[in-house]
């Protein structure tokens, strides 16, 4: 009896972690963050304590699981709204190799050594620093490398979700006032997403990038 009440128990749990996966999207499960993995492993642990109690309800402990799902769920939405609180809690990218050159001071703050940086190139395939044109130490801790030779834009945005991106902006030196001409009249809050390249701003504007999903449709 006991036996069919765990069986039972982990068909349910299995179930419930497939529709709350679904439910909280593609982001947890393609780009967990620390806080997502720290909310997952207290949803497992929750779990784990309720298949093997015998002295509650089971569902006593789906109800704190479900509560879980849809908190993370609206902090995912408040993430996606408020750049700042995204920055503080998922971290920004750190620039490690800018135009070829080694950034030491941001490598000591993010306490990463040459060895990192080595193993990282080494298992894109590169064999020495003089092939790098920008390296970008990404919040999941994995490395973007842009090689010299293959002539890449520059893979820095200066404007995301209507915000423009101070460092970054200064990184380029670029000026605020040509940025603003280049939008061709538009304001910076009406712009997705903003590129500097080739001279010239690249920008998709928030209704051109809703009007090409409708007619993807």
């Amino acid at each position: 009896m006991i036996l069919l009440k765990i069986i039972i128990k982990c068909v349910i749990v299995y179930f419930l972690v497939l529709l709350i996966l679904k439910f909280m999207g593609k982001r947890e499960i393609g780009q967990l963050s620390l806080f997502d993995f720290a909310v997952i492993l207290i949803m497992a642990d929750i779990m784990i304590i309720g298949i093997d109690s015998e002295d509650e309800p089971f569902y006593y402990y789906l109800i704190p699981i479900i509560i879980l799902s849809f908190i993370q769920k609206l902090f995912a939405f408040l993430l996606l709204k408020i750049p700042k609180l995204r920055n503080f809690v998922d971290g920004k990218e750190s620039i490690i190799i800018f135009k070829g050159e080694l950034n030491i001071s941001e490598m000591k703050k993010q306490n990463y050594n040459m060895d990192d940086l080595l193993v990282q190139l080494r298992a894109k395939g590169i064999s020495s620093l003089s092939e790098v044109e920008y390296a970008i130490l990404e919040t999941s801790g994995h490395m973007s490398v842009f090689k010299k030779e293959d002539h890449p834009k520059i893979p820095f945005p200066i404007i995301m979700s209507g915000i423009l991106i101070e460092e970054n902006i200064q990184l380029l030196s670029l000026d605020k006032k040509w940025i603003k001409n280049q939008l061709n009249g538009k304001k910076i809050e009406d712009i997705l997403y903003a590129n500097y390249e080739n001279e010239t701003l690249y920008f998709i504007p928030y209704m051109e990038k809703q009007n090409k999903i409708k007619k993807n449709k």
